[in-house]
């Protein structure tokens, strides 16, 4: 339990620039109540997580299209004055090779660089995106602010669109009479869509959700058809 603390805790503390500041005091008290009682369960803190994520979703997507498009812009002068000569020139190396800085985050460069290189590189990534975040939060708050803002709308156009779809998923396994463990599973994908939201689980992009809705769909009309083949047939003759 203590590591949906930690992510709720992750949460609170990683709420993007201009986040709306009486949800973010309510996202506070809700973490302040949730570390300081012992008589808290886990399903009530996920439930509370989840509540949450449906208004930060569309501020991280827009928050970390913009540090994106930074990194991939200005990424390399925060990180380049951080490297020995040597290990820039094995950066460099590593660029004529196809390679991008966003790589660098990823496991695909482990066997181009040495151990003692990684671990330097690793120290200067984490300078770096510190940097970054400050440079980013500054921008988003200033210059861009109105293209941020706007992102963000879009994105809660985009999450409202979500909601709808799980709302019919939630709609199809409550009419589900004849397949209970189809049922279930619906109601199983819907959380794991839902846990995306708010780092309970993996993010699960806008048209997977949609597809899973056809998909289940289509899967009851499957199930109904594999029961009426099975179904003993009575013939008068």
């Amino acid at each position: 339990m203590q590591s949906t603390v930690n992510l709720f805790r992750h949460l609170y503390e990683s709420l993007p620039p201009l986040f709306p500041a009486g949800i973010k005091e309510k996202i506070f008290h809700a973490r302040e109540h949730i570390e300081s009682d012992p008589a808290v369960t886990l399903p009530e803190i996920e439930q509370t997580m989840l509540t949450f994520g449906y208004e930060v979703w569309p501020w991280n997507q827009a928050y970390r299209e913009f540090f994106a498009v930074a990194e991939a812009a200005v990424g390399e002068h925060f990180l380049l004055p951080k490297l020995t000569p040597e290990l820039r020139r094995r950066y460099e190396d590593f660029q004529r090779y196809g390679g991008v800085l966003r790589e660098l985050h990823s496991g695909r460069p482990a066997d181009f660089f040495s151990g003692e290189e990684r671990a330097d590189l690793c120290a200067a990534l984490v300078e770096t995106q510190l940097e970054l975040k400050a440079y980013v939060n500054n921008d988003v708050a200033s210059v861009r602010r109105g293209k941020y803002l706007k992102r963000v709308a879009e994105f809660s156009g985009v999450l409202e669109e979500i909601a709808v779809n799980l709302e019919r998923m939630n709609e199809l396994a409550s009419a589900e009479q004849d397949h209970p463990a189809l049922a279930d599973q619906i109601r199983s994908q819907v959380r794991a869509f839902e846990y995306g939201l708010c780092f309970l689980g993996p993010e699960i992009g806008p048209t997977a959700v949609c597809q899973s809705v056809e998909y289940f769909a289509g899967r009851k009309d499957e199930l109904n058809r594999l029961r009426g083949i099975h179904r003993e047939q009575q013939i008068n003759f």
